[in-house]
């Protein structure tokens, strides 16, 4: 996947389904499942001795089959992530159709139907995060690999009911496996390119009848994959290690007690970005004023080639004022206690949590080998959660759950920004300017929830789901500037220097000087409808509307424009709080009982003041979208051929249009050689929203050797073009891409010991998942750039 950088790319309002996709993709696609169906209908009649394993999902907080929840969700297995080498979030983004996941140089960053938070700390996500319990709202609490998982559940569209704040793009909730009554355990250790490394151990320990522990840790290394040419080294490198202590206790006959607690130690060392230069347009505006070519920034220090993009190498240096040893470390806690009471067949749940993080990151910020920006960021974070719940017996005309949430959290984050004036100003020798900023924020939410289910007939049910929440944020933002000097300086200079450092700083950052503290309080009501037929054999049709929020909240860029002690209300320091309406109807059915699977949801969801973060050339600027309309079709399938041959088959298409967005960030063409301060894009696609994605996979087992087991997996994961910048910079577009995995495995059929071979990205195409315009450097651009072809040997033993 390789991006196309053009000269010129015209964006125009999007179809709900491209000529060219129809022509090429989803012709093909639609007849091939055609083809499948009909195949599988002609062998209905034959002995199947293969059948498609049920997933059971625990969405609603009931453990139900994902094939009668009424809503698009999706599943995957703790055997699927193991076998295929899916090890944390970013492995698993081309897994899921209409999902984009990146690791941003601040955070991990998760969109689901082109819906999701950018990079600020006074965000949380779109998509609301669980790990066992644990409520995830910040991208460095989900730094923890999937080890020893049991499954993941996806569950798309805005679903505040059961998952609350924040879920307006959908939730995430993943379960790492308890203890069971049974000693066990199993070793693995995986050998991969880029000398990479990774041991994992679980053993599970029943002490008695009633008491069990679950030990599961990992050790992970990996060298860099993007060569960079100013430190002549291979970057990123990453290190991290972790553990999870897991106690199931049955007390007595009614009351149970699951503890579980992970610690993760996370260090990395370089940088994955990319640079490239808008060479074109950069020429068009030295030709506009050819008696001032430093209109284009300061070009002229780069040393790289200005050709365009390798996709092999980065350039970003070390020569920074005050030194540069790019790095960050992220050390991590989550725990949770899960008390269940069963009182005859109603069951009472408590559920505390406690998450807590320290991260300490330096980077490189103009992304170049000119000794320009450092920045520093630190971000010290704890929170508390408390849920109680109370569900009533199944398979009554009645059925309930319902709930009340407590949760509070604080979070420091200082940041300190250095440019090196000396560069950029020529009456500054030896001269360095900086911006330290401290934002603390306090945050508390309460919220009351209840989901019925009334069971009208066999054919009929009908869902009614409604949360109550009130959210308070009270925040500080204190921003000053300083400015450092070389031995032997002028005194002159140093004077100058201090004097105009607020107004020098603020030209290269956008950052004022400021100390402001301010509150925030708001409360919401989420209803939720849906409405269930079950009147045709293994099918079931739905119908769904529900309303869902996302609080507003504090930019924490520690780079915002507001002066003084009064807050400027064109500097985005506070934004609101976004509203979605959603709409679905799906079917879900199994057309061969067991054996062949086919679900489909058509969705059409309306955001009101959509949060956007927006890189404006200083820092990211936090805005409300007007108006945004999202619709599309997501649909999965699954069958299982015969003994030996499965197939699955996921498709999302999706239509991403700004009904009314008329204040956007310009692109640097718009900004510098137009002068627009604006632009509109209203009936214009948003970022990683691309019209079409999805993945085919097949999967082969048979027996070998009487004792031996041979299986292998075939993937293909593919996208349509989607834009990388929120301003929709024609330079940053990611252009389509199809994607090979595959997996052979050979172990014993009683299943204690397995080698496998895998080969990921097999025909090695190079992509990017984020871009953004680099600071102060006109028409410069940094792309973050994924793995290309990597092989990995998998040694797994069992006991």
């Amino acid at each position: 996947m390789i991006t196309e950088h053009t000269q010129s790319h015209t964006i125009l309002k999007h179809s709900f389904l491209k000529h060219s996709f129809l022509k090429h993709k989803a012709l093909t696609l639609f007849t091939l499942s055609a083809l499948s169906v009909g195949m599988a209908q002609a062998a209905e009649n034959k002995v199947n001795k293969n059948e498609l394993e049920t997933i059971t999902v625990t969405s609603q907080k009931r453990v139900q089959s994902l094939q009668d929840i009424p809503t698009s969700i999706q599943a995957l297995s703790g055997d699927y992530l193991d076998k295929n080498s899916v090890d944390d979030l970013l492995d698993l983004s081309e897994s899921l159709p209409n999902v984009h996941i990146t690791e941003t140089s601040s955070s991990k960053r998760i969109f689901v139907r082109g819906i999701g938070s950018g990079t600020n700390s006074g965000f949380e996500q779109s998509v609301a995060m669980y790990k066992d319990g644990v409520y995830l709202g910040r991208g460095h609490q989900a730094k923890f690999p999937f080890l020893d998982m049991q499954r993941l559940e996806l569950v798309k569209g805005p679903q505040s009911v059961m998952f609350g704040k924040n879920a307006t793009a959908g939730a995430f909730s993943m379960i790492s496996n308890s203890p069971t009554d049974v000693f066990e355990g199993n070793v693995s250790a995986e050998f991969g390119s880029d000398n990479e490394k990774r041991f994992t151990g679980v053993i599970n320990i029943p002490i008695n009848d009633d008491l069990a522990i679950r030990i599961a840790a990992f050790d992970h290394s990996v060298d860099g994959f993007l060569y960079n040419q100013a430190r002549q080294s291979d970057e990123q490198s990453n290190d991290s290690s972790g553990a999870r202590l897991s106690v199931d206790w049955q007390i007595n006959d009614d009351i149970n007690a699951l503890f579980k607690w992970e610690h993760g130690e996370f260090e990395s060392h370089g940088s994955r970005y990319q640079y490239i230069i808008d060479t074109p347009n950069r020429d068009l505006q030295i030709a506009s004023d050819p008696t001032n070519p430093g209109n284009v920034g300061y070009r002229s220090f780069l040393l790289s080639d200005d050709t365009g993009l390798d996709y092999t190498s980065s350039v970003s240096g070390d020569g920074h004022p005050g030194g540069l040893n790019e790095q960050s470390k992220t050390t991590l806690d989550n725990a949770s206690l899960q008390l269940t009471y069963n009182h005859g067949e109603y069951e009472f749940t408590s559920v505390t949590t406690y998450s807590e993080y320290d991260w300490d990151s330096t980077f490189d910020a103009d992304f170049s080998e000119v000794p320009l920006i450092k920045q520093d960021y630190l971000e010290n974070y704890n929170q508390f959660t408390q849920e109680f719940r109370v569900s009533s017996p199944t398979g009554r005309t009645l059925e309930y759950v319902a709930g009340i949430f407590y949760m509070s959290s604080e979070l420091e984050h200082p940041n300190d920004i250095l440019f090196g004036a000396s560069l950029l100003i020529p009456q500054l020798p030896g001269t360095s300017l900086g911006v330290n900023a401290l934002f603390d924020q306090d945050q508390k939410s309460y919220s009351a929830f209840t989901a019925l289910t009334w069971n009208v007939s066999e054919q009929w049910r009908a869902n009614f789901g409604l949360r109550y929440q009130k959210e308070e944020k009270e925040v500080s933002s204190v921003q000053s500037v300083y400015s450092v000097f070389e031995p032997n300086t002028p005194q002159a200079v140093q004077q100058f220097a201090n004097v105009a450092a607020p107004t020098i700083a603020g030209q290269l950052s956008g950052a004022g000087v400021h100390n402001l503290a301010a509150k925030r309080d708001e409360s919401h009501l989420s209803p939720n409808i849906s409405v269930q037929y079950l009147g045709f054999d293994d099918t079931m049709l739905f119908a769904s509307a529900g309303i869902g929020y996302k609080a507003g909240g504090f930019d924490g860029s520690g780079l915002n424009a507001s002066q003084g002690n009064t807050v400027d209300e064109n500097s985005g320091f506070e934004f609101d709080d976004e509203k979605a309406t959603n709409f679905e109807f799906g079917i879900k059915a199994e057309p061969i009982k067991n054996v062949l699977e086919v679900n489909a949801t058509v969705f059409y969801t309306l955001y009101d003041d959509l949060q956007v973060s927006e890189f404006n050339g200083n820092a990211f600027v936090v805005k409300n979208a007007a108006e945004t309309k999202v619709k599309g079709i997501e649909v999965d399938s699954r069958w299982a051929i015969n003994e030996s041959w499965q197939v699955s088959a996921n498709l999302a298409l999706l239509d991403f249009e700004y009904e009314q967005y008329a204040s956007a960030s310009p692109t640097v063409m718009q900004g510098e050689l137009l002068g627009q301060e604006f632009q509109d894009l209203t009936g214009k696609t948003g970022a990683f929203a691309p019209d079409y994605s999805g993945n085919i996979a097949i999967d082969y087992n048979t027996e070998v050797f009487s004792n031996l087991t041979l299986s292998s997996n075939l993937a293909l994961n593919f996208s349509d073009d989607y834009f990388l910048e929120q301003d929709l910079d024609p330079i940053a577009q990611q252009s389509a891409y199809e994607k090979l995995n595959l997996r052979v495995e050979l172990g014993s059929s009683e299943g204690n010991w397995s080698v496998s071979l895998l080969a990921k990205n097999l025909t090695d195409k190079q992509t990017f998942s984020q871009a953004n315009d680099v600071p102060v450097i006109s028409y410069a651009h940094r792309f973050l750039s994924e793995r290309g072809r990597s092989y990995h040997a998998q040694f797994n033993y069992r006991f």
